[in-house]
């Protein structure tokens, strides 16, 4: 039985964006790690830490730990931003940081945000936690364990306060994570990843609204992959909704907003795979803040 839950793992793993990469079901409130030409959209210094527990109660799971921050620059048209990721998937420790620049024009249709990022990746493989049937199994590579993974990324991202689109590569350089120890190889290519995303508000009544947003990620060997979510806001502040990730699960959403520019989320993904079987669904919680922001003299909500 565990070995057809591992194989089952495996094979979802490659049709479903291979797990390259952490997937978020807060997709809509964590855009840096994916688009650099969201730094400064805020309009403030935001900073957001997101941790995911996906996949509870499965050895090896994927449990994934964000952090970032970005702000405008004064008196410019340019923003900053910096990411951290910790990631881990079974044997595997993935640790990364992207410096994101943004330069923004605006336009008739809406702000548009140009961003490069520079990002280095540092891959841990503890194969001594492997634990093979057969000792000093000479497929595993035990003497290496660890690559350095230079990249770039690139996005262009257009606003409005009631809408978004964005389009990024995140990973313009396909890495070859190579593991090799005298005659054995174990290497894995870091393919190039396309993310689309979009997302508009429309104000059903002065304490009412719904907010409908998509992500969309492609890579050239497996089929497309939709996150389709839809959130229903009250007042300004609480936020639900549901999220439909194709082939994969259905997850619901909360956040709460608050007039300091703190907000607070929570998901929980309903594995609809043959996963199910032997997970207890996913988690992730979400906190962001946004300081020094601008003074209005009324509460300024901000939907993107």
């Amino acid at each position: 039985m565990k070995a057809l839950i591992f194989i089952s793992t495996i094979l979802i793993a490659t049709t479903s964006w291979g797990q390259q990469d952490p997937m978020y079901t807060q997709f809509f409130s964590n855009k840096l790690v994916v688009n650099p030409a969201y730094a400064g959209t805020r309009d403030a210094f935001s900073a957001l830490v997101l941790y995911r527990h996906q996949w509870a109660g499965f050895e090896g799971a994927p449990k994934t730990t964000t952090a970032s921050i970005h702000s405008p620059i004064k008196k410019t048209n340019m923003g900053l931003g910096l990411s951290l990721v910790h990631d881990q998937l079974g044997i595997q420790r993935n640790y990364s940081a992207k410096l994101a620049y943004s330069y923004r024009l605006k336009t008739k249709i809406g702000t548009i945000s140009l961003g490069v990022d520079g990002q280095i990746k540092k891959v841990d493989m503890l194969w001594m936690d492997s634990n093979p049937l057969e000792q000093n199994d000479t497929y595993i590579p035990y003497g290496n364990n660890s690559l350095w993974l230079p990249n770039f990324g690139a996005g262009i991202y257009l606003y409005k306060k009631n809408y978004y689109v964005g389009l990024s590569v995140p990973k313009l350089i396909e890495n070859k994570m190579d593991f090799s120890e005298s005659t054995t190889t174990v290497d894995n290519l870091q393919n190039r990843h396309f993310f689309a995303m979009a997302g508009v508000y429309f104000p059903i009544s002065p304490s009412f609204g719904l907010k409908p947003a998509v992500l969309a990620k492609y890579e050239a060997n497996s089929p497309l992959e939709l996150d389709l979510n839809v959130m229903a806001i009250f007042n300004d502040r609480f936020w639900l909704g549901v999220t439909y990730r194709t082939s994969d699960s259905f997850d619901a959403i909360a956040q709460i907003h608050f007039d300091n520019g703190m907000r607070i989320g929570y998901a929980y993904d309903f594995t609809i795979t043959q996963l199910a079987r032997a997970n207890s669904g996913s988690h992730e919680i979400m906190v962001g803040f946004d300081f020094n922001k601008k003074k209005q003299g009324i509460y300024n909500p901000r939907y993107f």
